[in-house]
């Protein structure tokens, strides 16, 4: 899975994240308690508490599977050895993700494991529907990889001692297994997952408009939500016993239909954003003039008021005040603290529809 820059809350991180919310950045619960774990490849990987619930469940399921047949101790440590790899295949999927981007041209702001798995922070804007469909489906390839891994691992534990080889066998089949299920779970056509992604490509393409498309895959999204949650209730009435599945069932849905819906309102924002200009942001701007600033005003980026929203929020990566400009002169300047506020103002009232067409240029596709 992965997704757009979400939006953390306070104000400077609030103008610099605000232009690269893509449409499964804010469908996924918004990390403000995250931990930095490391840097792979040049990308920051952190963790989310809810990671330590999803990990918990798997590994007492491991060790129910593999305790009837290695015994209690033997079983604890295969179980801790499965969750972990388990969840190294899942940083694998979202690193793919995430190189691919980086490839082509796109910023990735990291990848956080969470509750459900994974997700890569990348830019929303700048790219096109070729990118978008191969980096939406390098994560699978990448899972099918790491199952094909576990299960030439599986086989090749025939030349160990079967007191080793066959622990190791059972533990990498799993999650070869597993692997294989996560590459095709994730290709299902609905939003945020990735096979949501590779049809929102298909679609841009197709349509020659992303909004459309987002909005179609993300109904899609709701739809498969609700039908996973419509599961586990039937399952939870009509089966009693398969309480665990059944809950899981309808936490996915849950999560997979608030995703889509969320999905949908990011990219009315982002469109919303595309269309507004620094001068709509700030009417008021020609009248403030030029305040006395500390240093060289050239050294500040420059932003002229027939600019987007998008390129305004790119202009704070490195600095807290831009120069706004007009006609090549300089008008006044900006600090990111009040553009975060104004587009907070923004945020609660996004437009219906944007002033501007969301269509490619065929050269472009």
């Amino acid at each position: 899975m992965w997704a757009g820059s979400p939006d953390r809350g306070d104000d400077r991180t609030a103008a610099a994240t605000a232009g690269s919310s893509d449409a499964a950045g804010t469908v996924l619960p918004m990390f403000s308690r995250t931990l930095r774990l490391t840097s792979l490849l040049g990308i920051e990987v952190r963790l989310d508490p809810t990671l330590l619930v999803i990990a918990v469940l798997i590994g007492w399921t491991f060790h129910v599977r593999f305790s009837p047949t290695h015994g209690v101790t033997i079983a604890a440590v295969m179980a801790a050895a499965g969750t972990f790899l388990f969840f190294g295949s899942i940083l694998v999927h979202e690193l793919a993700h995430g190189v691919e981007a980086r490839h082509r041209g796109i910023l990735v702001h990291g990848i956080t494991l969470f509750l459900f798995g994974g997700v890569t922070e990348m830019e929303a804007h700048g790219h096109r529907p070729r990118d978008e469909f191969a980096i939406a489906a390098v994560g699978p390839w990448a899972s099918l990889v790491c199952g094909a891994a576990f299960g030439l691992v599986a086989t090749g534990t025939q030349v160990l001692p079967a007191a080793v080889g066959q622990p190791v066998a059972d533990v990498a089949g799993l999650l070869g297994w597993l692997n294989v299920a996560l590459a095709l779970f994730n290709v299902v056509p609905g939003a945020p997952l990735d096979g949501g992604r590779l049809l929102r490509a298909g679609l841009w393409w197709l349509l020659r408009s992303r909004s459309r498309a987002i909005t179609i895959t993300s109904r899609i999204g709701q739809v498969l939500g609700l039908a996973l949650a419509g599961l586990g209730v039937w399952l939870l009435v009509s089966f009693s016993a398969a309480l665990i599945g059944a809950l899981w069932y309808v936490l996915v849905g849950v999560f997979l239909f608030g995703a889509a819906r969320g999905e949908l309102r990011s990219a009315r924002l982002d469109e919303a954003w595309s269309s507004t200009t620094v001068l709509d942001l700030f009417p008021g701007l020609h009248t403030r003039g030029l305040e006395a600033l500390v240093g060289d005003p050239r050294a500040l980026p420059t932003v002229a008021t027939d600019a987007d929203v998008h390129t305004l929020v790119d202009a704070f990566r490195d600095h807290d005040v831009v120069l706004i400009s007009s006609s090549g002169q300089p008008v006044t300047t900006l600090s990111e603290r009040e553009v975060a506020r104004r587009l907070a103002t923004l945020r609660r009232r996004p437009r219906r529809r944007s002033t501007r067409a969301a269509a490619i240029p065929a050269g472009d596709r």
